[in-house]
């Protein structure tokens, strides 16, 4: 199960350019070296409407339904991309979606290949995107010296003009790039006052290598801010670098960082993440999955970590159901691959709700599956037994019965044109 959320998640697509030209004129092949048309933490729900869903596929754009996803719109009007050999656009990689909980009209995602600023055509595409009407309109927000590969985004719950976004502070990827040319200077978290149109790199500290792969904010205390990172010597690597950032918090919104650590083991694998939840009823409960395959929990806000109780399930996809008042629900996937579990107890012991469409499993290739590779889970505000699943091959499934069934409602052979 592991390979379902490893470091394969986090490598770009190959995107070869067909000579040194503007990005506007760039040819490429857009051919992925993984897992073909994947969407990774893009899926995202309406907050007030759970019928009105979005996600991002590799390669493919940006795409919603507002029906359940019985119609999807390929929704790219502003958004970047490059030209693709054989016709056709080639998007970068979708990391990340976030609905402002104050305005669901305005929504933000997180788009990422090589490292990079505007001023290289390799980069200049990706970054932060935000919509004023539903994802209609698009407007790329990327300040002119920010790292534009762009892991993770987050909107202040109190405040929808303050926004965070997480980088990959690594050299750019592409051939013939500067290899000791980085692109953050202090950190690896901008910070916008404005709406993204504007930015400002935060003192996180910065080891290179080091990226982000998720953000959460306390709903109950908007100051209090966290991020999930891990570091790698290389892109797509499998060397940990030996300084480690764990969970980065901070309580003044941003102004001062600490590395979360107390509890987490002593190597490098025990101390990079990548997966970060945050419980909605109860913030200073969060889950964190491990490059070593492990998760850990924590009950006060990230000042220790602990194992949990009974691991019956190692967890790398899980959600902390937003309904639950106790904020100890959490969902998740087996570590086996076949079955969405739960936990009623705040992660430390795990019970079977019903098994994962057949179509997800690996096909006897567990290093580069034929079958559809799940990335993310998002539970319905309004009901938790209405939750969507995303995955690799441009798939999205919905159940309405807590996971027992699933239906497919996209798939590569559907994308709208």
């Amino acid at each position: 199960m592991a390979e379902r959320w490893n470091r394969a998640a986090w490598i770009v697509p190959v995107l070869v350019l067909a000579g040194a030209v503007p990005a506007a004129a760039q040819a490429v092949d857009c051919t992925p070296h993984s897992y073909p048309q994947r969407t990774d933490q893009s899926l995202a729900i309406d907050p007030f409407n759970d019928r009105i869903v979005y996600v991002g596929v590799e390669g493919e754009g940006f795409f919603r339904t507002v029906d359940d996803g019985a119609t999807w719109t390929r929704m790219v009007d502003g958004v970047r991309s490059f030209d693709k050999r054989g016709g056709g656009q080639c998007y970068s990689e979708f990391f990340d979606t976030v609905v402002d909980p104050r305005s669901p009209d305005h929504v933000c995602f997180a788009m990422a290949g090589s490292p990079g600023t505007l001023d290289l055509m390799q980069a200049a595409n990706q970054g932060v995107y935000c919509s004023d009407d539903g994802g209609r309109r698009w407007e790329q927000r990327v300040g002119p010296a920010m790292n534009t590969a762009v892991y993770a985004v987050a909107i202040d719950p109190s405040d929808s003009q303050i926004l965070y976004a997480g980088s990959n502070a690594n050299p750019a990827s592409f051939t013939g790039a500067d290899p000791d040319r980085l692109f953050n200077t202090i950190g690896v978290i901008y910070k916008s006052a404005d709406g993204g149109r504007s930015w400002t790199e935060l003192p996180t500290g910065l080891v290179r290598g080091t990226r982000v792969t998720g953000l959460r904010i306390d709903p109950d205390n908007p100051a209090v801010v966290y991020a999930s990172t891990f570091g790698l010597l290389s892109a797509g690597g499998s060397n940990y670098v030996d300084t480690q950032f764990g969970v980065l918090k901070s309580s003044d919104g941003g102004a001062t960082w600490a590395a979360m650590k107390t509890g987490m083991g002593p190597e490098p694998r025990q101390q990079a993440l990548f997966r970060l939840d945050l419980s909605p009823q109860n913030p200073a409960r969060l889950i964190v999955a491990l490059a070593d395959t492990s998760y850990l929990l924590s009950g006060d806000g990230g000042a220790t970590f602990t194992r949990p109780v009974s691991p019956t399930s190692q967890q790398g996809i899980m959600r902390f159901d937003p309904t639950d008042p106790s904020g100890l629900r959490i969902v998740g996937l087996s570590q086996t691959g076949t079955q969405v579990v739960e936990s009623l107890d705040g992660g430390n012991t795990w019970r079977p709700v019903g098994a994962l469409p057949a179509d997800t499993a690996n096909n006897g290739d567990p290093s580069r599956p034929t079958g559809v590779r799940p990335s993310d889970l998002e539970i319905s505000r309004q009901n938790a037994r209405i939750m969507y699943l995303s995955g690799s091959h441009g798939s999205v499934y919905r159940t309405a019965d807590g996971g027992a069934t699933w239906t497919k409602i996209l798939s590569s052979d559907t994308l709208p044109q």
